[in-house]
């Protein structure tokens, strides 16, 4: 069963993303980066759902520090402070607007 790391700060956000994917993927949760940086070694991911917007260390930050390892995950970034039509451009990274449906979260991880 494909590993997937959530990071996100909002307890809310993390049970949706459980709720959704606990039947398909094994789950692992860390509330920012600094967590997800010290769990990434043990839960070894596939794919890491990270939000952009927490505090300690942030989302971007986090990618930083993570481009520094090997082998790196696959990463979809999914943040409500981007839409549909204006987002970022990350190198190496799927994007999906956080949305209640999880319907681009779903596309994103079908394409990793």
């Amino acid at each position: 069963m494909p590993r997937i790391l959530l990071v996100d700060d909002d307890p809310a956000w993390r049970k949706l993303y459980r709720m959704a994917l606990e039947r398909q993927f094994e789950l692992f949760e860390a509330t920012d980066g600094y967590q997800a940086l010290s769990v990434l070694g043990a839960v070894r991911p596939d794919v890491i759902v990270l939000d952009l917007r927490m505090p300690r260390m942030d989302g971007m930050d986090f990618l930083q520090r993570l481009s520094r390892r090997s082998p790196r995950p696959k990463v979809v970034v999914c943040s409500g402070s981007f839409t549909e039509f204006e987002r970022p451009h990350i190198p190496g990274v799927l994007l999906a607007a956080k949305t209640a449906d999880l319907k681009e979260l779903w596309a994103a991880l079908r394409a990793a």
